[in-house]
């Protein structure tokens, strides 16, 4: 669930989790394979979900 957005990044909040996700949003690009993996690892979430 988005939660806020602070200039050029979107921030992301999962209901029961205490985490907070800051995505970088730079032109459209998309995430790299690592930084990616990292925030699923932190929401909770495997790649066969998706």
């Amino acid at each position: 669930m988005l939660a806020r957005i602070n200039g050029s990044h979107h921030v992301y909040m999962k209901q029961g989790n205490p985490s907070r996700i800051s995505l970088p949003i730079h032109k459209n690009e998309a995430l790299k394979a690592g930084l990616l993996r990292h925030f699923m690892k932190i929401a909770g979430i495997r790649e066969d979900e998706l």
